[in-house]
């Protein structure tokens, strides 16, 4: 996941020895006559709206500075209050969509020697207070301090951190301010670049990428927007183009992601600076994992490991590109080399802990499964388990690689633990999976009744579906019961609508049914099921123009989805748009299926019309060659022949029909011989077909 990154120096340095100057970190000498403000911590914010988090920063720090300065950018909820309450200095200044500009304002307030910066949603670690307190008598010149920034994820349960280096703490002079609208940096005089900092033992968590903050405060797209500004004001630097391509792969957008950090490779060049190498990784990960192009992921990954050799995101996203490559040994080597990364994570500008800490070992055992070589699987599933014990993707690989070798019972503890712990929607799924592959229907409908209130609607309701389909295999409870739940939670569901319109159709309940489908009129599809179901029924109804769009927008999202190609087609041949027809018919290749016979009977129309009756009739042959005795196959077969003047293999095809089905084929036959002038033999075919 990338990450907020709010500096452009080069690199983070090691840590350094104390230097002989006598100042702690390795501080360079200030040069003699600095003047001095009183020594001292002053913690600068801005904030708005932030009554969830602000006490717990704010508590964090007690002890540990000596002056809280806040800059409130419009608040409505109880944001300057907790703030007042302990002891800060509070000024309110309107949001101007420049972060650098409102943390400038708060520096403005500051009157100590040493500037400690935060955000609401941030905490100092304990840790951290006695050097806190330490530095507060340090000379103070035109050097700050790198802390490190541990970005707690929710991501995948039971684990912890993403970390970044950032400077923010530095000396408090009117020469150093922020600069940037967004990702802001502090600099000497508006350098394009930050100050020079050191490395010293300062570390705080950040709560702000928890999947519930993120979408309470719908960060992302907020960001968005100013990242665009700040690209227009600075065109030219690559910085501004990773911002935006970093936020663009946030909110889903990943073309504008793509294309930002290629910009921002055009633009750096070969200048080593601290948020390229991840720039290049985050771009590895579109090529490889949201535009299916391994090979082209593998080559920026590669590049990326020339700015920061011993860099775990990079080392495992070209991993990731071996292994959708198949290149599983090469794929490992990979892997391991970003898990021995950990313990250069503290000289990283920006990584992912998580890589060296369990990622990467399940990418391993991950790459096992592919092979088919569960052992080895399970060998390395427990390695990374060893370092994250609660991390629920590892420990469900684990279950299912377990049971796929035969470990049944070890599987269902893992299983059931996992869902015991976590009772989410996915937890939820394994652990019923589980019980349906072994049998066991009661003990997997327990399960739904008592969790599927607490999931998702997507996933309640699949569940929900699950459960009619075993209680009409027990026999125990009405299908319908479960059924009308899982509609009440996703009223457009196909699956689910499908079959409880037929129950109330069946019973000819029309309040229900109606009710049903209004329900339904009112939900957006959401799969290619629903869209099926719904361009459906728009051409039933002869809602021809909508049936084709529903179509359409279903195979968006399933381009190759055959049944959604012949309801479009249905529609386009309804609408007069026979090419438009044949072109989504030719997406139907099946030979066999439920539509395979109404596909080539539809093409066998729409070529007639066109006056193309060659292949028309290879249409119909190809039905008949499924089912011989298709009796409207055979009629339109034995239609076109009589057209052409082909009159015995006409006839032949009706009497055919004659055998297949007697009432029709005599109807049509019958018919056909009177247009040949020869009524009694249609009077006799007529009288069988009566059955005289």
């Amino acid at each position: 996941m990338p990450i907020r990154v709010s500096s452009k120096r080069a690199a983070v340095p090691a840590a350094a020895a104390p230097a002989r100057t006598g100042l702690p970190f390795g501080f360079p000498p200030v040069p003699p006559g600095t003047p001095q403000k009183p020594p001292g911590v002053s913690l600068c914010m801005i904030v708005k709206n932030e009554e969830r988090f602000l006490a717990d920063c704010l508590r964090s720090v007690e002890g540990a500075v000596d002056e809280i300065c806040i800059v409130d950018t419009g608040s409505t909820d109880r944001t300057i209050e907790i703030a007042r309450s302990f002891g800060a200095t509070v000024i309110e200044r309107p949001w101007r969509n420049d972060f650098a500009w409102a943390r400038n304002e708060s520096l403005a307030l500051a009157t100590k020697r040493w500037i400690l910066m935060l955000d609401a949603d941030e905490v100092l670690r304990e840790v951290s207070k006695p050097t806190l307190r330490a530095l507060a008598q340090v000379p103070a010149h035109r050097t700050g301090v790198w802390l490190r920034c541990f970005n707690q994820s929710d991501d995948y349960r039971g684990t912890g951190a993403m970390s970044h280096a950032l400077v923010r703490v530095f000396p408090n002079s009117e020469h150093i301010r922020f600069r940037g609208m967004i990702h802001e940096f502090v600099c000497f005089d508006g350098a394009t670049e930050g100050i020079a900092a050191v490395v010293a033992p300062l570390e705080i968590d950040h709560f702000g990428y928890l999947t519930d903050v993120v979408n309470d405060r719908d960060k992302a797209q907020r960001n968005f927007e100013i990242v665009k500004a700040a690209v227009e004001a600075e065109p030219l630097d690559p910085f501004a183009w990773f911002n935006l391509a970093s936020t663009a792969f946030m909110i889903g957008d990943y073309e504008v992601a793509r294309s930002g950090f290629e910009k921002m490779r055009e633009l750096n060049g070969s200048t080593p600076r601290g948020f390229i190498a991840n720039g290049y990784a985050i771009l590895a990960e579109v090529y490889c994992d949201k535009m299916r192009d391994p090979r082209r992921g593998e080559e920026i990954a590669r590049a990326a490991l020339e700015f920061s050799p011993h860099y775990a995101n990079a080392h495992f996203q070209l991993g990731k590109a071996l292994a959708a490559q198949r290149r599983y040994d090469e794929a490992r080597a990979a892997f391991e080399l970003a898990i021995d990364d950990g313990k250069f994570g503290g000289q990283q500008f920006v990584v992912d802990d998580q890589v060296s800490i369990w990622k990467a070992h399940s990418e391993i055992g991950s790459s096992y499964v592919a092979e088919q070589d569960d052992e080895s699987a399970i060998r390395w599933f427990r390695k990374g388990l060893e370092n994250a014990p609660k991390v629920q993707p590892l420990r469900l690989n684990l279950a299912r690689a377990l049971e796929r070798s035969g470990a049944i019972d070890e599987a269902r503890d893992h299983f059931r633990s996992v869902f015991e712990d976590y009772g989410d929607d996915q937890s939820a799924v394994d652990w019923v999976n589980f019980l349906l592959r072994r049998g066991d229907g009661a003990a997997a409908l327990d399960v739904i009744e008592r969790t599927h209130a607490s999931l998702s609607d997507t996933h309640a309701a699949a569940l929900l579906h699950a459960a009619a389909q075993i209680a009409a295999k027990l026999g125990t409870t009405p299908p319908e019961r479960y059924l009308e739940l899982a509609a009440a939670r996703l009223p457009g569901s196909a699956d689910v609508l499908n079959w409880l319109e037929s129950i109330y159709r069946e019973r000819g309940d029309r309040a229900r049914l109606d009710a049903l489908l209004a329900a339904e009129a009112q939900i957006e599809p959401v799969g290619p099921a629903d869209f099926l179901r719904r361009s459906y029924q728009a051409n039933v109804a002869g809602e021809h123009a909508r049936g084709l769009q529903l179509a359409e927008r279903g195979l968006l999202l399933a381009p190759g989805h055959e049944h959604l190609h012949y309801n479009a087609a249905v529609a386009a041949a309804s609408l007069g748009e026979p090419a438009l027809a044949l072109e989504h018919l030719d997406a139907v290749t099946s030979t066999d299926g439920p539509i395979a016979a109404p596909a080539r009977m539809l093409r066998a129309g729409v070529c007639r019309s066109l006056g193309r009756d060659d292949e028309a009739i290879a249409a119909l042959e190809g039905v008949l060659a499924s089912d011989p005795a298709h009796p409207d196959a055979l009629a339109q077969r034995a239609s076109l022949l009589e057209s052409r003047g082909d009159l015995g293999a006409a006839e032949g095809t009706l009497r055919r029909l004659l055998d297949a089905n007697a009432s029709r084929g005599a109807v049509e036959l019958a018919a056909f011989l009177m247009r040949r002038g020869r009524f009694d033999e249609a009077a006799r075919v007529a009288e069988v077909g009566l059955g005289r």
